[in-house]
């Protein structure tokens, strides 16, 4: 295959995808064998920078065409979902498994869904959890407090992963599941075995395990049957709690009783099931361990390399804080701009989701390229934002 750089040219949909640039591709494999799933997006963006900001790989006989180029990548995140939509096999696939939320829906179901889940993340439900991550990040200061004082390390990227999956139960459960005090719960363990799944399986060439369960569909099998009954439990636990006390629906203590309490709102012709309220909980407890701990895990990482970032950072907390040790409210911590600033610059450089699965819902054209409907992309989004002509600097 050709391996000039493309060069993004005016709209018109002039060019067929077969005409792109990009890796050589096997018969029958494509370029699956150069693809490791812990690498994925960091070829993608080798890729990039080799074969342009428009350019097509191959997973079996199906073409993929990558896209780095802003405004392309504005166009169609401008465009979703009447012209775009996420992989279809992605919502296939979690549906398959049983917790399809809004972050796998598309259409009209997205927007029941979004309705519902945004009704729960209410600014007072929000400080109703706020006393629960006081307590929980105050944990966590004392065990890296105790380690610090015995001159021990400590696995930062482990103790941020217990830290946000304690975070987002309690948040979305009103669980204490403590993992920061207590080690690993078997909850965290089936969460991990559920993401793998979604990740093996979409890049696999075919659906194998609709004929054939190796060892790792097996374990996901038991994995998803012991989540299921959990999050039933959980349910009834909730029901139950706001039918005792009806006072509790103007003040939901967790995520799933402020979907219950909306749910029950709607009407009834048009309310989600108890599975679709529990796929939307299981669906922010997945979205938010492995991402919202990475990216504490590189904001720890360019601290240390940038001492007067710390310090001012330091500073701020000093100067807003005084004598307290946390933030007393959602709004109070609103005010640490400057480490928000970081933090936000830590998504830029190393961002927890820096590509986007994006399929054509009909046949379009993007920038000079042809695309019939079902044809599949990806969007390079931390490669836009590593570009001069995105930042000032952008890779420092």
């Amino acid at each position: 295959m050709e391996t000039v750089r493309a060069e993004v040219a005016p709209a018109g949909g002039a060019r067929d995808l077969s005409t792109l640039p990009g890796p050589r591709r096997l018969p029958f494999l494509g370029n699956i064998l150069e693809i490791r799933p812990t690498q994925f997006h960091l070829t993608l963006e080798d890729w990039s920078r080799k074969y342009g900001d428009l350019y097509a790989f191959w997973i079996g006989r199906t073409p993929i065409v990558v896209v780095s180029n802003l405004e392309l990548v504005q166009r169609v995140l401008r465009e979703r979902p009447k012209e775009f939509r996420r992989w279809s096999p992605l919502q296939e696939i979690v549906e398959e498994l049983g917790f399809g939320g809004v972050f796998s829906a598309e259409g009209d179901q997205w927007t029941r869904q979004r309705r519902l889940v945004m009704s729960a993340f209410t600014a007072a439900q929000l400080r109703e959890s706020h006393g629960t991550l006081a307590t929980i990040t105050r944990r966590l200061r004392e065990r890296w407090r105790a380690a610090a004082a015995r001159g021990e390390p400590v696995d930062a990227r482990r103790d941020l992963a217990r830290y946000t999956v304690d975070v987002t139960s309690a948040v979305a459960f009103g669980m204490d599941i403590n993992l920061i005090e207590r080690g690993a719960d078997p909850l965290s363990h089936q969460l991990e075995k559920i993401f793998a799944a979604v990740n093996r399986r979409i890049f696999a060439p075919f659906p194998y395990w609709r004929h054939v369960k190796l060892p790792a569909d097996r374990a996901l099998d038991q994995a998803l049957s012991e989540v299921r009954q959990r999050m039933l439990d959980m349910l009834r636990t909730a029901r139950a709690e706001l039918d005792r006390d009806p006072a509790r629906a103007a003040a939901p203590r967790s995520l799933l009783e402020a979907m219950l309490v909306a749910r029950d709102a709607e009407d009834p012709k048009a309310r989600l099931s108890d599975q679709e309220v529990l796929g939307n909980v299981l669906t922010v407890l997945l979205a938010g361990e492995d991402t919202t701990a990475d990216t504490m895990a590189w904001m720890l990482h360019f601290m240390a390399l940038r001492p007067d970032v710390q310090a001012r950072m330091r500073a701020e907390a000093d100067a807003e804080l005084g004598d307290t040790d946390l933030p007393g409210t959602p709004e109070h911590a609103q005010r640490l701009r400057y480490i928000g600033a970081v933090a936000h610059e830590t998504l830029r450089l190393r961002s927890a989701a820096p590509l986007l699965f994006i399929e054509a819902c009909e046949d379009t054209a993007l920038g000079p390229l042809r695309l019939g409907a079902g044809a599949r992309m990806i969007l390079l989004t931390r490669q836009v934002a590593l570009k001069d002509e995105s930042f000032h600097d952008a890779s420092s």
